[in-house]
């Protein structure tokens, strides 16, 4: 196993991309979930970033998962901490306020595609596929996807994924309702980055407010949620973004 796993930051003007390099099949390591949230803490504090892209390196796999010969030597003493950092992590990266999308390119499996469902967005090339095989080792997802799959796809199609363990296609992932674009082959980070530069250009406050009721409103229940999208709205009247938006309609009307 190469020494260098890594997660990659690179910032691309007010778009910022996480990328996992850990060749050929940039599984994750242990390592790599503790830099993840390093990376989405410091991106959380960055007033530069507006907007967030992950993606695997290479172009051919976004990850086949958690790296199984490091997580085989786990014992079952140390194992909760670890699974513990893993979705503390992908927990943080949902909760970040700064949109994200994840990029799909080849196979997405296992931690591979709870780390793309803790994105606000997954744009998959056409020949990206998903699974989510942990069952066939005995064991299950462990970084949030049996909360997060079912809230997208429903418990009957969540759970039918989760113990056949089978593989399916970009197409049928959107199909079902956890993959929001399908591209041609090679363009899935092509058009996260064009996706993820247009949000860029909308102003912060209303993208923050609009993340934040949404995300938050899905764990309250639901007469609450419209108290929590009131809060948000009422909260962005004040805002200088808003006024400079009024200001510019007046100026624009006839």
């Amino acid at each position: 196993m190469p020494d260098d796993a890594r997660i990659d930051l690179a910032h691309e003007g007010p778009v910022a991309l996480l990328t996992l390099r850990h060749p050929p099949g940039n599984r994750i390591t242990q390592a790599m979930v503790q830099e993840l949230a390093a990376h989405v803490a410091g991106l959380e504090k960055d007033s530069a970033v507006l907007a967030v892209v992950v993606a695997g390196s290479g172009g051919r796999t976004f990850s086949e998962g958690l790296e199984a010969g490091e997580w085989a030597s786990v014992s079952p003493k140390d194992a909760p901490a670890a699974i513990q950092r893993g979705y503390e992590a992908l927990w943080a990266l949902e909760h970040l306020t700064k949109p994200t999308i994840a990029a799909v390119e080849g196979a997405c499996l296992g931690a591979g595609a709870e780390l793309a469902l803790a994105c606000d967005l997954r744009f998959a090339s056409e020949t990206a596929t998903f699974a989510f095989p942990d069952v066939d080792r005995g064991w299950m997802p462990s970084h949030g996807g049996v909360a997060r799959l079912p809230r997208m796809i429903g418990r009957a199609r969540a759970l039918e994924l989760f113990v056949s363990g089978v593989e399916i296609s970009a197409r049928h992932a959107a199909d079902l309702g956890f993959v929001e674009r399908v591209l041609p082959p090679g363009k899935a980070l092509e058009a996260a980055r064009e996706t993820a530069a247009l949000i860029a250009k909308k102003p912060r406050s209303a993208v923050h407010a609009i993340k934040r009721a949404l995300t938050e409103g899905e764990e309250k229940p639901y007469r609450n949620r419209f108290l929590l999208e009131s809060q948000h709205s009422v909260q962005l009247l004040w805002s200088d973004a808003y006024r400079e938006a009024q200001e510019k309609a007046r100026r624009k009307a006839p």
